[in-house]
């Protein structure tokens, strides 16, 4: 009678869990229905699946009833239980195995015991310390991980009955496995780009809202990248693309995300940073550019833009900026990484207007700001410009070029605008690497007074760091 009275309480808990199956609940709540059900019907106080989630080898606690906590269960060696769990030792699909004969397999294969039976009874139809594991496998064969029961209610070794009905709650756990792994494949599909296997422009935004704040973005555009295909074909162009790729996942941590949005354009989704630490991450992968294509037929060098989600108001909000900086880094002669700051950016865009006296106007009110962004030196620019036009004058130059002069002496700074406050407000002794960037903003300068056409003056900022001598910086 109890038997039949199990066995009915098992259909019933099997077509309950079947149908939870077919409806939208997750794996994790489907395994845990399978566990619960095992010990309603089945009379197992304790209940676990246990899977290769991570893939590293390792079998791991999924879900479980009966236990003070899962922690402590596992992990158990993939290839140790698919030995102790061989066809041959089946029967009804499960394997049970007593105490003496799973210790020494245990202890052959590196398979850790971690839990010893409380519900034990006495003679030869007892539960004493029994393994009781169903196998879960795909369809192939392969193990993907198992079902473990224990401690019986009625401390009896289950019957043919329980087994089949143990086996079914088994299908059942793998058919919920298997509707995961599709949904995982359905969902790479969707959020994961084919050539490079980064996220895509769908995985960009996921990432965006689900990572940790404070983050930062960093967008990064090959520069010409036209060239490429043109010259060496499409192959060529999709082979730099991946290494690229995979010069892009190497600055990742595991909270991170990198994406390629489209053609050469890509991103890096930083959880827990800011600017500093995004720009030390934004320029180690500008070098590593250079040098892992430095031997290319092709020039190739990456721009990037950066922004962090301090001053920016949600996600739209920080692409945009970051958008901009993206764009700045291009106007600065590419091969660059540039900070957002929206001041100097948006005196930067008025340099491009087509007007003399404006454009004029707005750079020195640039070199304004600059000097007042950096503390240490305020007033310098002024100071330089009111300099330069008295040596202008004293050498008898027209009033013209007086203060064309002076006004070379107010901007030949402006290039500090691509320096990020990481690198020209620092404290300490610069790294190599700062002092290269450093170095680099007459000819960043140059190029801004080029775009705003002020022409001359370009050329004498491009220059006002070379010695007479002519030995350079």
């Amino acid at each position: 009678a109890e038997e039949g009275r199990r066995h009915r309480a098992a259909v019933e808990h099997l077509l309950r869990v079947s149908s939870e199956l077919t409806s939208s609940r997750s794996r994790a709540e489907m395994l845990g229905a399978v566990c619960e059900g095992i010990r309603d019907a089945l009379g197992f106080d304790k209940a676990a699946v246990f899977l290769d989630e991570k893939r590293d080898g390792w079998l791991s606690p999924a879900a479980g009833v009966g236990f003070d906590g899962l922690e402590h269960l596992g992990p158990f060696p993939t290839a140790g239980l698919d030995a102790m769990m061989a066809p041959h030792l089946e029967r009804e699909g499960c394997v049970l195995i007593d105490s003496v004969t799973a210790r020494a397999m245990a202890v052959e294969l590196g398979v850790a015991t971690a839990y010893v039976s409380q519900k034990n009874g006495r003679g030869p139809h007892a539960w004493d310390h029994h393994w009781l594991m169903v196998p879960l496998r795909d369809r192939s064969g392969a193990l993907l991980g198992f079902l473990w029961a224990d401690d019986p209610t009625d401390r009896l070794l289950p019957g043919i009955d329980d087994l089949r009905a143990l086996r079914a709650f088994a299908n059942h756990a793998v058919g919920a496995i298997e509707a995961a792994r599709q949904v995982e494949r359905l969902r790479d599909l969707a959020e994961l780009d084919p050539l490079t296997g980064l996220h895509n422009r769908r995985g960009f935004e996921h990432g965006l809202e689900s990572r940790r704040k404070p983050l930062a973005l960093v967008i990064c555009d090959l520069d010409h990248f036209k060239r490429v295909n043109d010259t060496l074909g499409h192959p060529a162009g999709d082979d730099v693309l991946r290494r690229f790729a995979e010069l892009l996942r190497s600055c990742t941590r595991e909270d991170d995300a990198a994406i390629r949005l489209g053609g050469e354009e890509f991103a890096l989704v930083l959880a827990g940073v800011g600017e500093r630490e995004a720009l030390a991450v934004a320029e180690r992968l500008r070098r590593e550019v250079a040098a892992e294509f430095r031997e290319f037929p092709v020039p190739i060098s990456v721009s990037v833009g950066i922004a962090d989600s301090g001053p920016c108001d949600g996600a739209e909000a920080l692409v945009r900026a970051a958008n901009r900086a993206l764009f700045a880094a291009k106007r600065l002669g590419r091969d660059r990484c540039v900070v957002h700051h929206a001041e100097t950016l948006a005196m930067l865009d008025a340099l491009a207007d087509d007007r003399a006296s404006e454009q004029l106007e707005a750079a020195l009110l640039l070199a304004e700001t600059l000097d007042l962004r950096d503390v240490a030196t305020a007033r310098h620019s002024e100071t330089v410009g009111r300099y330069a036009e008295r040596i202008a004058d004293e050498l008898g130059l027209s009033a013209d070029q007086v203060e064309r002069v002076r006004v070379a002496g107010v901007l030949h700074d402006i290039g500090k605008l691509g320096i990020s406050d990481a690198v020209l407000l620092k404290p300490g002794a610069l790294e190599p690497s700062e002092w290269e960037e450093i170095r680099r903003h007459p000819e960043m300068g140059a190029r801004i007074l080029e775009h705003a056409n002020l022409r001359d003056i370009a050329a004498w900022v491009l220059a006002h760091h070379e010695r007479i001598d002519g030995s350079g910086y």
